[in-house]
């Protein structure tokens, strides 16, 4: 039952990009951007680890979850399909935050070396 995990600094940040995105996605609700992708995402940050974890607790002493959990896609697992396809959404709306914040940013840029 109990085998190897991954090192604390992965989960450190892997727990500090969850409660930065959890925040950020908030924020997109509040003030009423993106509303309907940011509900999704907030309701995938809770329900991805919750599924990971509970799957993950059978796995094999010798794996750790990232490798328990790329086993369980390569066998078809659709719980592995889930999590992973909930984390690509998740970076799938970072690199849209990210783009709509660059876009933001860059008019105020231009005018300035003008």
């Amino acid at each position: 039952m109990y085998g190897e995990n991954l090192p604390t600094w992965i989960l450190l940040i892997y727990y500090l990009l969850f409660l930065t995105t959890f925040v950020i996605a908030t924020t997109c609700i509040i003030r009423m951007r993106i509303v309907i992708a940011s509900v999704f995402t907030i309701v995938l940050l809770f329900s991805v680890p919750v599924v990971s974890i509970l799957y993950g607790i059978d796995r094999a002493s010798d794996h750790n979850e990232l490798e328990h959990l790329l086993f369980s896609i390569g066998q078809g697992e659709t719980w592995a399909i889930f999590v992973a396809a909930g984390h690509l959404y998740i970076v799938v709306w970072w690199i849209i935050q990210l783009r709509k914040i660059q876009e933001n940013r860059s008019p105020a840029q231009v005018s300035n070396h003008s």
